[in-house]
Formats: structure tokens, sequence, C-alpha cells
């Protein structure tokens, strides 16, 4: 009779940086009697150990140790298991077999077998966001990078971060990106604050491997404004929001949408509007639809009433985030805060929103409504408190929904019933006629000078050149339910929109021309919110 083989095994001849909790297997030319194999199978360190946890002979006997054998493919295959007893890092290990294994055919193979090999170091960390010394935005997650998977509980009682930050911290995966983990503060960080992050060798890899050594880095939080982030109310329901919220855009892919608690109303009310600033550190909000508004200043916690802001209908930030225009009772006002004062621009028509302001501050889009006229585009200056309607030839249908390019020079807008929207262009400085009529649908935002993107009829979000031409749709519906508030970053690169998911408004981040969606909230039964209308702040110049 022929005598069996040893054909392949695992871990290989030399093999070096094996996993310390690689199975070891070895396959035989022909089935084989399993005991004659078992009794004979020793591995052992150049230090004469076996490996953790694993005595082999009380394995071949069937009894209970940290390891125990397996056989398959009709007895050909032999694996030996070790759960929970890695072998030791950075160690040469030593396999084996003495001659005498026997095939089921009662065939003897009387060599003795002897390969080694060597596993791999324990884990580390590899980098860090931000590195020692750098700097982080306060609606921002410090990150690090471990060298390899790693398992979360170990990691999570592994890491602290102090001082401790409002709210408390977790520490969180990203689910696809091996190694990587962010720790997500509950409220935002405090700007001027130096934080430090310690991790202890307690880290485990996700074969129980500790950390070659502890780390720790220092990174300072800069000011409101200094990192591009969402801020959006949310609530059981439109228009009732109980919290505003923040998260941070993503620095990578899967990266854990950490959401920050900036502010939420007295108990047993709820916000009717919040609306953040573009430079992240003030919000707009009016509690119940019949209060004043106020203006909270996140660095300080102070909250300042908006005079003749009572039953505001819609507010828009400045650029600047010095100045915050309202709707009160058909009233167009400006309400500046360092004066504390707020004016009204026009008493001539009333006027409803959305509410536009160019990139320069100077000029004020709204939608006027005058007796006797189809509502108008309005530009009004709050410096001058000068007002220009504007009217494109040749329709006599209501226009609405101003938005400005990101230069100023330009201005898309709709005209006709909101359930057939045209999206129209005014450009004055562009040849004898400044209007020209893009496509069907309603202006939603500039993604940048030449593009515009549109609501179209049906609700989903396309663009189209500001030259006109094809409408290329980005964001459809999913489900059957369409994106419902949508912004977009100056840049255009980023749009946020909520979007109806089960029975929750879900917020959704859309990057590089929508190519991708991530989701950024998780809203449940168990968390029973809606998103609310989102808004960049924060971006970068």
């Amino acid at each position: 009779m022929t005598p069996p083989e040893i054909t392949a095994v695992a871990p290989a001849p030399s093999q070096g940086g094996t996993h310390t909790n690689i199975v070891f297997t070895i396959v035989f030319s022909v089935p084989m009697d399993p005991h004659s194999v078992e009794t004979r199978l020793t591995i052992k360190s150049r230090r004469g150990k076996p490996p953790p946890g694993c005595d082999i002979k009380l394995a071949a006997a069937g009894r209970h140790t940290g390891c125990y054998f397996r056989w398959s493919d009709g007895d050909r295959i032999m694996r030996l298991f070790h759960p929970g007893h890695p072998l030791a890092v950075v160690t040469t290990y030593r396999i084996n077999v003495a001659g005498g294994i026997r095939a089921a055919s009662g065939a003897v193979n009387e060599l003795a077998h002897s390969w080694g090999f060597s596993t791999e170091g324990g884990p580390s960390l590899s980098s860090t966001f931000p590195g020692n010394g750098g700097k982080l935005g306060p609606y921002q997650a410090p990150a690090l990078n471990f060298d390899r998977a790693m398992d979360p509980k170990a990691v999570a009682a592994a890491v602290s971060l102090s001082p401790d930050p409002p709210g408390g911290y977790q520490v969180l995966p990203n689910p696809t990106v091996p190694g990587r983990f962010l720790v997500e503060p509950a409220r935002p960080l405090v700007p001027g604050q130096t934080y430090q992050v310690t991790v202890t060798r307690a880290a485990l890899d996700v074969d129980g491997n500790h950390l070659q050594a502890g780390a720790r880095f220092k990174f300072k939080v800069t000011g409101y404004g200094s990192s591009p982030s969402l801020i959006f109310p949310a609530g059981p329901a439109v228009g009732q929001y109980t919290e505003v919220l923040a998260t941070a855009t993503p620095e990578q892919a899967g990266d854990p949408p950490g959401l920050r608690l900036l502010a939420s109303p007295p108990a047993g009310s709820s916000y009717s509007l919040a609306v953040a600033a573009p430079d992240g550190q003030y919000l707009a909000t009016e509690l119940g639809g019949t209060h004043r508004l106020e203006v909270l200043d996140l660095a300080t916690g102070k909250s300042t009433p908006v005079l003749g802001s009572t039953s505001s209908t819609m507010v828009a930030w400045a650029p600047t985030s010095q100045q915050l225009a309202f709707i009160s009772g058909g009233a167009l006002r400006v309400y500046t805060l360092a004066s504390s004062q707020t004016v009204t621009l026009s008493a001539t028509s009333s006027f409803s929103g959305p509410l536009g302001w160019r990139a320069d501050g100077e000029v004020l889009a709204a939608v006027a409504t005058s007796p006797g006229l189809a509502d108008r585009v309005a530009l009004l200056s709050p410096s001058l408190r000068a007002v220009t309607y504007l009217s494109p030839p040749a329709t006599t249908l209501p226009a609405q929904s101003p938005v400005w390019s990101p230069q100023g020079d330009s201005m898309a807008f709709a005209v006709g019933q909101p359930a057939a929207p045209s999206a129209w262009l005014y450009a004055p400085g562009v040849g004898a006629n400044p209007f020209r009529q893009l496509a069907a649908g309603q202006p939603v935002a500039f993604l940048s000078s030449s593009v515009v993107l549109l609501r179209e009829p049906s609700g989903a979000l396309a663009t189209v050149s500001t030259a006109g031409g094809p409408v290329d749709t980005l964001v459809g519906p999913v489900a059957g339910q369409y994106p419902e508030a949508v912004t977009s970053t100056a840049t255009g690169r980023q749009l946020a929109f909520t979007r109806l998911e089960g029975h929750y408004l879900q917020l959704y981040l859309a990057n590089d021309g929508a190519n991708t969606e991530d989701r950024l909230t998780a809203f449940d039964s168990a968390t029973p919110l809606n998103a609310g209308p989102p808004v960049f702040v924060g971006e970068p110049g």
C-alpha cells in the first residue's frame, strides 16, 4: 500500500507574520486515521512552550482544553482550532509530526515531518486625527487608526478623552475601515480647550493581542465655523422640534455619524424653527410658532430676543452671520447682532420666502405679493433701503424661490404655479436680455457658478447648466420617497437632504455630485425623531 503523504499545510513552512489566531491545517493525500495523527503532533516555540491554553494531548484524547481537532473531506483535512487563545506575538513556532501516521486503509508513513513559522507583532496605533499638537473643530471627533482590525469593546475600554467633554463621549468603530475608531462627544467640544486622547495597552486586536505600546496625543479645539458641519433641528413632527443637532461631515467614508446636541427648548415646548448661522456659532430659534425669534450664542450660552419677530414664518442668515432677515406678518425685516436693532426693509408689499442673501450680504431676495400683481422676486438692499422688482418678459405667472450664484452675479428663480414651475436665470451682466428660461423645475441652489440644482416636478433633484441643455437627475426616489428639505455647500461638492424612510425623516449626505449617499441619522421607534431642514456651516474658504 502507498504510504499517506502531507500535500499542504498552514501556516506554510518559514511563513512570517502569521496571524496569532491562525487555524493549524494539514492536508493529506488520502483519508487518515485521525488518532494516529493527533497523538503524533506537537507544536512548540523555540523556548519549548506550547501554544497558549492548548494541550494537544488532551485535545487528542477529546478532553477539555483551549484547542480542539476537526476533520473534514473524509478525514483528509485536519484542523486544530484554538479560539480565545492567540499564539504569542513575534514568536517562532515549530510543528512536528512524528513518524507512524496511518491512513484509513492501514498504510503507514514512518517519516517525521517538521516545519517552522513566525507570528506577527501586536497591533499598533498607526496614525491619529488630528496629529499630536493639531487642531480640531468643535463639531468634529478625534480619530484613531490602528494597523489592523480591533476588538471594539476592548478599544472602547482602553481609550479615554480628557478633560471629560460636556455630555460624555463614545468610542465608535468605522464599520467599513478595519482598525479605524472615532471618539464621538455627545455635545460640541469647547472652543479654545486643549484635550488629550489616551490609548492604553489594554486595547486588543480581533485575535486578542494587546497593543504593542500605549499612546497619547493632544489637540486644541478651534472656534465655531472652523470646520464643515451640518446643523439641523429634530423632533416628533415637522415644525415641532425638541432638539437641535450638529454633525461633522465625515472625514472618511463609513465614519460613524456623531450627533452633537446643541440646544433644546424648555420642557413641554418645541421649536417651530431652528436655523444655524453660516459660522456655526449662532442659532435663530422660535418657540411654538407664536413667540419672538431668539438668537442663541453657542459660545456663551446667551439667548437674545429679536424685536419685531413675533410669529415669524421665514428666516435667513446673512453670509457674515451678523444679520438675520425674517418675515413677520408679511413684513420683511433685518436684525443686526451688534446693535440688537431690527429694521423693516419695505412696507409696500407682503413678503414671503424663501429668502436669499447675495454673497456680499448687500442684497436680499424675497418674493413680493402686491395687490393686482403676480408674485414677483424683489431685491432689497438693507443698507440703502432700496427695492427692485424682477419681471421676466412674456410671462405674468407668479415667481418664487430665488437663489443666488456663489459670486452673486446671477440668480435663479421659479416662474409658474407650484405644481409646474419653470426655472429662470437672471444674469444682468450677460447680453441685452438678463432673463433666460432654463428648464422645468424649482431652483434649490447653485452648485457652481454655471450649474443650478433643481427640484424637478416629480420631486427628484437634478442639475442644469446656466447655458441650458440637458437636465441630469442626481437624487431620485427610494422606495417611492423623494428628497424633502435640501441644502448644499457653497462649492457644490456636498448636498444634504431629508427623506422619509419607514416612519421617520432621516438626514442624508450626498458627496461629489451625489454619486454616493450616506445616512447621518438612525431615528426609529427607540429614538422617534424626524430630521428638519439642515444647514451647512463652517465651510472651508
